[in-house]
């Protein structure tokens, strides 16, 4: 019988319904994040009308703060517990405490940076990615990879297209002006600025199983770029109605 990704211990509980303790934990998060992002940091959001309901989606966004997840999660209205997201597999499952204590905090699906032989297979992490979808979840991806400098989009990879299309779910991209305000990188604490959520048309995958692999990589790349291309007007028009008030 081959093996399973799904019966590894270290990441079973990815595809499971969530345990009372993460439960509670989600409620208390989500209650804190409302708090903030309604009244210390108030959060407008233009768009909400283009989240699907009728299936999961890959939530993507411009990346500047750390606030980005818990925004685009209060943008939704469907919860913090409704969201997973990609984690670097050497440095949040390989080791034991932050494997065990994580899991009640935070959907983690994990994705290898470092290929070796214990490396996870990108069909591994589509695999849980799957799983977790097919609980009614959803997952978040940053294109840029990183949180980029204040005010600077940097160059999108091809990771979320490349899920959405290897998922078959659609992407829901999404702008954000003033989270790099609000808590720019490198400081500790909050300021209180206004935020600006700005939620685009889904965009659904094309089918691929008659693609040939280079049709597959020209498609990859011209969606990854329009994606790119989208996200970046949209947060320079946020940014110029912004400067206008």
């Amino acid at each position: 019988m081959k093996y399973s990704i799904l019966e590894d211990p270290r990441y079973k509980h990815i595809a499971e319904p969530k345990s009372i303790l993460f439960q509670i934990f989600s409620f208390i998060f989500d209650l804190y994040a409302n708090t903030v992002l309604t009244f210390y940091t108030p959060v407008k959001v233009i768009g909400r009308e283009n989240i699907p309901k009728d299936k999961p989606f890959i939530f993507v966004s411009n990346h500047n703060s750390h606030m980005d997840i818990a925004i685009l999660a209060y943008a939704t209205r469907m919860g913090y517990e409704k969201f997973g997201f990609l984690a670097a597999k050497d440095y949040w499952f390989d080791n034991n405490f932050k494997r065990r204590f994580f899991k009640y905090l935070i959907n983690l699906i994990p994705i290898s940076r470092k290929q070796n032989p214990e490396s996870l297979d990108l069909e591994d992490t589509m695999t849980l990615s799957k799983a977790f979808m097919d609980l009614g979840n959803n997952i978040i991806i940053f294109p840029e990879g990183s949180r980029g400098e204040a005010g600077k989009m940097q160059r999108f990879r091809k990771g979320a297209v490349k899920f959405s299309m290897g998922l078959d779910v659609p992407i829901l991209p999404a702008a954000i002006v003033g989270a790099d305000k609000a808590w720019p990188k490198g400081e500790k604490w909050m300021q209180s600025v206004p935020i600006t959520v700005k939620i685009l048309p889904k965009v659904d995958p094309p089918e691929t199983e008659k693609l040939s692999e280079t049709a597959y990589n020209r498609t990859l790349s011209k969606l990854t770029k329009e994606l790119e291309t989208n996200i970046t007007k949209a947060v320079k028009e946020l940014d110029e109605a912004a400067n206008s008030d």
